[in-house]
């Protein structure tokens, strides 16, 4: 018998989930489905790679799935440089405030093979101190960490040989060296090309070794509606081909739902499975952003030519300390301007260029920032919709004033805020959705699924994604949420040898 494994959404955990089981078991069927539409070539590349502008533009439409068809819900681009903030083109927005609720107005997802993965910044830092999952062991989390930093092709040298680099990394270090802050080049996942510039990652780079394995099969703009069950057991799941509305039931050994933070618990939901925390302790990074027109001499000037689709020229990050930096912060250079300024503005056309700075704080988990679910009113697939209930605290409040005043002394050494700057991003802009499906090492009612990404009581059902983070963090969490993939991945494999052994009898 050769086991089915049904892989729900394309994004880089999905991804690393078919990659992994692939490579682990010698026969393995795997079978992935992405609601949204192929993109890019090769399927699922990040669309910063894509050097036309029109076509670049024609890629992140199509990701705004069926709510944004409109172009009413998508969000529009020609706001901000990719990297800085993420409420950006390519994605939609969804979900609703709950009642009595400021919700997330800004909360938004990709819908396209390759999920945010297409479209995402390529920040990879690893999480740091109370950031990790404690109850996971240390040794076997760095190897996680490893893999995963292999997978998606993580470099600590990107824009390793610009001046410009070079010249921003060394006054941001003078100026907090004497607090003992760290500065550092950011990690983020590409590959240098020989003109200095970078290809970056997208989830190409984690399928590309299976795309052609006849084991695999990826199934765009086809959305799983329901789970389907045997009693506990989850054995398959209903789903719907978009072009045509027809709907089939497929059967599978093992479910891996890695749809996000958000459709991965409507899907649960949709199919009955309902645990206590399902959908609750939903975090994000709330986002100070700001941009700094760098002052004259403050780096050297440029030689080559600026790419208009991909700007960034340099990348460099202060990272999570629990003492003294208990935030994270990236700063961005780019030639242009990466926000709108008024024709007037003295800061128009800057010589020197830009940096876009956003400091991520932490959100606390609280059961009540949560998603529900309604049956009643059902989203444009007819799923349950989704409300979002969600407030920044009074502790998240003195975060920020905090990393107010290191952001501050970050902007005065390289040169001075444009108009508008700095400012809070709306709850939701950092596209970084974690908590509602959590992974805990007891079922105790407040976490998912187990320490090896197993949702409690229901046998052949695992999930994947930034959901299953349980902490307070403040770094990007594609780093995180990939490594906990790998370690899921081993573990499904395992609970599948025993069909494999079977087969042979």
């Amino acid at each position: 018998m050769t086991p089915t494994v049904l892989i729900v959404g394309s994004g880089p955990t999905g991804a690393t989930y078919a990659r992994r089981l692939l490579e682990q078991l010698p026969r393995v069927s795997v079978l992935m489905v992405e609601a949204g539409p192929v993109v890019s070539t090769p399927p699922g590349m990040n669309v910063k790679n894509i050097t036309d502008p029109g076509e670049q533009a024609v890629a992140r439409l199509a990701s705004q799935g069926r709510a944004g068809e409109s172009g009413v819900s998508g969000i529009p681009g020609g706001v901000v440089v990719e990297g800085t903030i993420t409420a950006r083109q390519g994605t939609h927005l969804v979900g609703r405030a709950a009642d009595g609720s400021p919700g997330m107005p800004a909360a938004a997802l990709a819908t396209c093979v390759g999920g945010q993965g297409a479209h995402w910044t390529c920040a990879t830092p690893r999480p740091m101190g109370s950031e990790r999952i404690g109850f996971l062991d240390e040794a076997e989390w760095e190897q996680h960490v490893g893999a995963a930093e292999e997978l998606l092709h993580v470099t600590t040298t990107a824009f390793g040989d610009s001046p410009q680099a070079t010249a921003i990394l060394d006054a941001v270090r003078a100026e907090l060296a004497p607090d003992g802050i760290t500065v550092r080049p950011l990690p983020v996942a590409a590959d240098p090309r020989e003109d200095g510039s970078l290809r970056w990652s997208g989830t190409d780079v984690v399928l590309a070794p299976v795309l052609e394995d006849p084991r695999f099969t990826l199934r765009s703009e086809t959305l799983a509606v329901r789970l389907v069950r045997d009693g506990d057991r989850v054995t398959g799941a209903v789903l719907r081909d978009l072009r045509t509305g027809a709907e089939e039931q497929v059967r599978a050994d093992a479910v891996v739902v890695a749809a996000d933070a958000i459709r991965t618990p409507q899907l649960l939901w949709a199919s009955g499975v309902r645990p206590a925390a399902l959908g609750r302790y939903l975090t994000e990074h709330p986002l100070l952003f700001g941009v700094v027109a760098l002052r004259e001499g403050a780096v050297p000037p440029r030689e080559d030519t600026v790419t208009p689709v991909d700007p960034i020229r340099a990348v460099v990050s202060v990272p999570f300390d629990e003492e003294r930096h208990p935030f994270h912060a990236q700063l961005m250079f780019t030639p242009v301007c990466p926000v709108p300024l008024p024709d007037d503005s003295p800061y128009r056309d800057n010589p020197a260029g830009y940096v876009g700075m956003g400091w991520g704080v932490r959100k606390w988990p609280r059961p009540e920032d949560r998603l529900t679910f309604e049956d009643e009113h059902p989203d444009e697939n007819g799923l349950p919709g989704v409300r979002i209930a969600y407030e920044v605290t009074e502790r998240e409040e003195a975060e920020f004033h905090r990393a107010r005043e290191v952001q501050a002394r970050v902007a005065g050494a390289l040169g001075a805020f444009v108009e508008g700057m700095p400012k809070v991003m709306p709850p939701g802009s950092s596209l970084h959705y974690m908590g509602t499906v959590r992974m805990g090492p007891v079922d105790d009612g407040t976490s998912v699924c187990d320490t090896e990404s197993r949702v409690w009581g229901v046998p052949g059902l695992v999930l994947a994604g930034n959901g299953l983070i349980p902490t307070a963090n403040s770094c990007n969490p594609t780093l995180t949420s990939v490594s906990l993939a790998i370690r899921g991945a081993a573990a499904l494999a395992a609970d599948l040898q025993p069909a494999l052994v079977a087969g042979k009898e």
